[in-house]
């Protein structure tokens, strides 16, 4: 890692840029590292983020993001860059993308906002772009071609995998995912049981000695 910021290279490792975690981690340590450069290193991001594929728009927010997570106690430098264009880059996503780009992106939001990365604007974010896009489906009643009240199943592990993919930062393997929310779903299951099983057992005690002699 040179000590020299050059945003050829920045623009050359965007280009390399995926959802896997070592992929974002490595080049969000990189940007931080030149955090001193932080207007070029975010006006690049946003450059490249409008010109890049869309499939690919989605690595450059978790990008974003682990920068953001990263850098605060650093400094604020990133934090009043990357607010001047993450609006656009969400409303992008929030308008074009599918439906798991849309609920990456309002996951991120929410992190955001409940973590304070933007103070109190976090919650502006929130509201212009998470309320308008409800707005949105509220008032069309769907969203190309998806209804809102009927979402099919796949949506509900999109969802999940989404979910750990903002707080971890990256890609995920879905089948560990899914074997830990199993895992969760019986352990539950099993306490009910034994709560149940308690609690049908001391009824049962208290019917008995109730009963006339």
């Amino acid at each position: 890692m040179g000590s020299t910021f050059n945003p050829q290279i920045l623009v050359e490792k965007l280009a390399k840029l995926n959802n896997s975690q070592t992929s974002i981690e490595t080049l969000s340590h990189w940007c931080i590292f030149h955090m001193n450069k932080a207007k070029q290193v975010v006006e690049t991001w946003d450059r490249r983020f409008h010109c890049s594929p869309r499939e690919q728009r989605l690595a450059f927010l978790y990008l974003a993001n682990d920068i953001l997570q990263n850098s605060r106690r650093k400094g604020s430098e990133f934090v009043g860059e990357f607010w001047k264009v993450l609006p656009d880059a969400l409303r992008d996503v929030m308008d074009n993308g599918d439906e798991f780009g849309r609920n990456a992106a309002r996951r991120l939001i929410n992190i955001w906002e409940e973590r304070k990365v933007f103070g109190s604007r976090g919650q502006i974010l929130k509201e212009e772009l998470v309320g308008r896009h409800l707005e949105n489906y509220n008032r069309n009643g769907k969203h190309q071609g998806m209804k809102l009240q009927k979402q099919p199943i796949g949506n509900t592990v999109d969802k999940i995998v989404s979910g750990y993919q903002v707080v971890y930062g990256g890609q995920i393997d879905e089948d560990v995912v899914l074997n830990k929310c199993r895992n969760a779903i019986s352990s539950i299951e099993k306490v009910e049981k034994e709560i149940g099983s308690d609690i049908h057992s001391g009824i049962t005690r208290i019917a008995f000695f109730r009963q006339p002699l």
